[in-house]
This record gives C-alpha cells, structure tokens and sequence, in this order.
C-alpha cells in the first residue's frame, strides 16, 4: 500500500491558522486576523491524516529548536568555563587564543 504525503499548501494554511473558530461570523482566521476564503476553508476541511501527522512533526522539531536555542548561553558557558579559569582577565578574546 503506497503512502501518501502530506500536501504542502494544506499544511502551510493549518499552521497559520487561528483554530478558535468565530462564532459570531462562523469562519476560521489566519493568525493576522484575516479570514479565510472560501477556497481556503474547502481546502483545509479537505485535511488528511497525513497532513496532522506531518503538522506535529513540524512542531516537535520546532520545540526541539527552541529547547536548543535556550540552551545555548549555558551550553557556551559550560564549554568555556576550563579556559575562563586559567585567565587573569576574563574575557572571551583571551579564552580564544588559549584555546588555539
């Protein structure tokens, strides 16, 4: 049984939008606050699966991405903690030229 992928534009559309759904208007919004069009709307209702499934992956890598981001300052902290230490004057131009 051949797998189907996820179809780009149907993705791209659920992870702009709003998924409140307005009830005094009945529409879904982008997350600018614009409605969708009608073809937008068919083509989002149109979503398989496949295109959830390829959604919570984005958004995994994503969170990942961020986790890595934020730990960064500590991670380069850590890294040049042993060169810090063996310097009179403390700034990061010094900890280079130790380390080459």
């Amino acid at each position: 049984m051949p797998t189907t992928q996820a179809r780009p534009e149907i993705v791209v559309l659920l992870c702009d939008a709003d998924i409140k759904r307005k009830r005094e208007t009945n529409t879904w919004n982008h997350l600018d606050g614009r409605p969708f069009s009608k073809e937008e709307r068919d083509l989002v209702l149109s979503a398989a699966r496949v295109e959830f499934e390829e959604i919570q992956e984005q958004f995994k890598r994503y969170r990942e991405y961020r986790r890595t981001v934020d730990e960064a300052p500590d991670a380069l902290e850590r890294f040049l903690a042993p060169f810090m230490e063996r310097l009179a004057e403390k700034k990061l131009g010094n900890a280079v030229e130790l380390m080459n």
